[in-house]
């Protein structure tokens, strides 16, 4: 289903949709996008925990920036985002299912958190992301299964936030360079909301129908006229717009490329939801050494808790 960027769908509760990927393509340019939104599905994970706001923003980052790298891919399976640093945050993890669930979850040391400084320009709450995960990298994967090969990429951390990091890796191919917009942050309402804005030069990329320019019929100065153009319209995004809760993804794409004309593709749901499982739980407990299980058990009983959705299990060894 196609349409053009002109209505703003609302969901059965009549409030404005999010947790939602919009895929759109600028008929001028026959550039393709993706426009994430996510609220309630987010807040949930991120509530889940007793994180300081730094950590909760460098999560959101984190899961926001899996949904819009995954959104791109065509797989079967699982996709998985981590940055891995040697400072305060050891590590930040989200995936998403090719199904739309998302999940995500991060490991720091409390008491050192605790004695950082400020930075007028840290943007998770005052800090950097070097102050944060100091050296380290973003490692994304792709897991489709036993009987076909993982697929990962892997970027030293580069910039003040993830997302420079991202760009920073997109940018040393000439192949797929990407222009990429992601905001976060917590409101008055005390949720976590978020979004994000992608678009990606694809050499390889042809117009799904015949009503859109594709953008490998043109010369190749055309194309980069056509890629600066629209990635400088991209960038005249606000955090205010891409996270205000009243206005839908499809008004947002009309504003920023009203003279490209957008055209927006059936949009796909995003929820919550973790892999954890009593079974799974048990099969980790069955593996561990008599001796093991004898050290972790108190009164009979082994306590374990995931560490992505905290909810607690207990086994009866």
């Amino acid at each position: 289903m196609t349409r053009i960027a002109n209505d703003n769908p609302i969901d059965q509760d009549g409030d404005v949709k999010d947790n939602i990927i919009l895929p759109f393509q600028l008929q001028e340019s026959g550039l393709r996008g993706r426009a994430i939104r996510l609220g309630s599905e987010l807040d949930t994970i991120i509530s889940a925990h007793d994180y300081p706001p730094a950590i909760s923003h460098l999560l959101a980052d984190t899961i926001t920036l899996a949904v819009a790298l995954s959104s791109m891919l065509k797989y079967d399976g699982i996709f998985t985002l981590q940055a891995s640093g040697k400072g305060t945050v050891k590590t930040l993890v989200a995936d998403m299912t090719h199904e739309g669930h998302i999940r995500g979850c991060a490991t720091f040391d409390k008491d050192t958190l605790d004695t950082l400084g400020t930075s007028d320009n840290g943007i998770y709450d005052g800090h950097t992301l070097t102050d944060l995960l100091g050296d380290g990298y973003i490692a994304f994967t792709v897991d489709q299964g036993d009987n076909t090969e993982r697929y990962q990429g892997i970027v030293s951390l580069e910039g003040e936030s993830l997302q420079d990091s991202i760009v920073h890796y997109f940018e040393q191919s000439e192949q797929l360079r990407t222009s990429l917009y992601v905001a976060a942050r917590k409101g008055d309402d005390n949720k976590w909301n978020s979004g994000a804005l992608m678009l990606q030069y694809l050499p390889d990329d042809h117009a799904p129908n015949n009503d859109v320019v594709s953008f490998n019929d043109k010369e190749e100065s055309e194309r980069k006229e056509d890629w600066h153009r629209s990635k400088t319209l991209l960038q005249t995004c606000t955090d205010d717009e891409i996270l205000n809760k009243d206005m839908h993804i499809n008004e947002l794409l009309r504003r920023l490329f009203h003279e490209e004309g957008v055209i927006v593709y059936e949009e796909k749901d995003l929820r919550h939801q973790c892999r954890c499982s009593q079974d799974r739980v048990q099969h980790v407990i069955d593996g561990l050494s008599e001796e093991d299980r004898e050290h972790a058990a108190k009164d009979g009983k082994i306590e374990m808790t995931c560490e992505f959705c905290s909810k607690t299990y207990i086994i009866d060894v």
